[in-house]
C-alpha cells in the first residue's frame, strides 16, 4: 500500500512544485538557464507597474491589463524553472 502511494505522489503536480521550489530554496548550484527564470518570475511578481497602480487606486481596467501582464511573466519565468530543473533531472 505504501509503494503504491508512493508511485502516485510522484504523479502529482504539487509534488513536482515543492520539489522545484525546495532545490530552489537550498544551497544546490542553479544552472543559469533556472537562474534567468527565477529573475523573470520574481520580475513578473513585484512588476512595479502593477504594484503602483494597485497602490494608487487605478480604475479596474488599468489594474487588469498590468494584473494580466505581470501574470504573464511570472508564469513564463515559473515555466522556464520547471523546464530547466526537469532537463537537470534527466541529466
Amino acid at each position: 500500500m505504501n509503494k503504491l502511494l508512493s508511485n502516485l505522489s510522484k504523479l502529482c503536480a504539487y509534488n513536482y512544485i515543492y520539489k522545484v521550489c525546495r532545490s530552489l530554496l537550498s544551497d544546490e548550484q542553479l544552472s543559469e538557464q533556472t537562474r534567468v527564470g527565477r529573475n523573470i518570475a520574481l520580475l513578473g511578481l513585484f512588476c512595479p507597474f502593477f504594484w503602483f497602480a494597485l497602490l494608487t487606486g487605478a480604475d479596474a481596467s488599468t489594474l487588469y491589463f498590468h494584473a494580466t501582464h505581470s501574470l504573464i511573466v511570472f508564469s513564463l519565468g515559473v515555466v522556464i524553472i520547471i523546464v530547466s530543473v526537469a532537463k537537470k533531472n534527466t541529466k
